[in-house]
């Protein structure tokens, strides 16, 4: 697989990567010619990835939403406590 970087907000392309074997929002791992492997670590904050030359995908916002981090996660546990406790958020 082919991925694409580039600037969020534009599509000026930064950098391509080829042989991709699979990827996250923080790296990249690739195939170099000799078979051996490539990591593309950490991508820039302003960064996002896409499969298509045109950059039209957000594969890193796309990874993040599946694979939330922690802070998140407790966030989200948080929230679903209070409701289960105090019925949710007045408004």
């Amino acid at each position: 697989m082919t991925l694409y970087l580039y600037k969020i907000g534009s599509s000026s392309l930064v950098l391509t990567i080829e042989n991709v074997q699979g990827y996250t929002a923080e790296r990249v791992t690739a195939l170099d010619e000799a078979g051996n492997a490539v990591v593309y670590a950490p991508l820039v904050e302003d960064c996002e990835l896409s499969s298509r030359a045109d950059c039209s995908e957000t594969l890193r916002a796309a990874w993040r939403e599946v694979n939330p981090d922690g802070e998140t996660r407790l966030d989200e546990l948080e929230e679903l406590v209070a409701a289960l406790l105090y019925g949710g958020e007045e408004e």
